[in-house]
């Protein structure tokens, strides 16, 4: 079943059937996030959540039932960004970067490609590093059949260039996490390298703690010294913020500009809640 969580709106017009604003779409096992710029004023007009299972659900299903709900997916866009943020990704230096090699890689780490495809992008640090994910070829089917003039990035790609952009004001080490439904995506920076991207499943509250040290564990870095960065699915008054709090004593919020939150019923939402999508425009 598909549920709409998030459903904020501005100044979108519906009368014409296509446009030249830019649809921006994230899709990953358990969301679907729509997101529409505008051309003219390069503002955010309108953003739509909606939460599933896609293991328990078609793609194409799913995708027809969001259609139905939404008030985003009745117009035509002529510019369609998608981004796949799924766990079947990884990143690959630009030393070990042959084409020929990106679907071994794939098939060594996150097993069988039958009926997959393969998506790359590129993470533009220094060096570069390529992203790449193996895709369902029904979701790609889905995909390919409910949007128009579509361009293919990854998640992965932007969240870990914001990760290590110049301004951002970090010391000795950066454990990024965004929270999704049922997913987290955590990135660990130490010494303005990259150490790790990778998309976790999460159930319980439990879940998220045992893996935020988890990772800090692998690489041998202690919570009281580390920047914890969170964003998206998290209450600040619950009590899986207060037991991160015991933990980890350097906690700040990815808080998007205040640019992009000007819509007029996006009070309805915490700042921080809607930044995992904010950062894709």
């Amino acid at each position: 079943m598909v549920k709409k969580v998030v459903s904020v709106y501005g100044d979108i017009s519906i009368q014409s059937p296509f446009n030249s604003d830019q649809l921006i779409i994230e899709i990953s096992n358990y969301h679907i996030a729509c997101l529409v710029k505008l051309s003219v004023k390069q503002e955010l007009a309108a953003v739509e959540v909606y939460h599933f299972n896609s293991f328990e659900e078609e793609w194409y299903d799913i995708f027809q039932e969001i259609r139905s709900k939404s008030k985003i997916l009745n117009r035509g866009f002529i510019d369609t960004r998608v981004f796949f943020n799924l766990p079947e990704t990884l990143l690959i230096p630009a030393a070990f970067n042959k084409e020929t090699a990106v679907e071994d890689y794939l098939q060594l780490v996150h097993g069988d490609m039958i009926n997959q495809l393969v998506k790359t992008d590129t993470i533009h640090l220094n060096p570069p590093i390529t992203v790449a994910t193996k895709i369902k070829r029904a979701l790609m089917d889905a995909v390919n059949s409910n949007l128009m003039m579509i361009t293919s990035h990854n998640s992965y790609r932007v969240f870990i260039e914001n990760m290590f952009e110049a301004s951002r004001p970090y010391n000795h080490s950066l454990l990024k996490v965004q929270l999704y439904h049922q997913e987290m995506l955590v990135g660990l920076a130490y010494s303005n390298e990259l150490q790790l991207a990778q998309l976790y499943t999460q159930n319980t509250p439990e879940d998220i703690l045992y893996h935020l040290l988890n990772v800090l564990q692998q690489y041998n870095l202690k919570p009281e010294e580390t920047v914890l960065e969170l964003s998206g699915m998290i209450e600040l008054k619950s009590a899986l913020y207060d037991n991160i709090r015991k933990v980890f004593t350097r906690i700040t919020l990815d808080i998007p500009d205040e640019k992009l939150t000007i819509l007029h019923d996006f009070t309805k939402y915490s700042k921080h809640s809607l930044t995992p999508y904010l950062n894709l425009l």
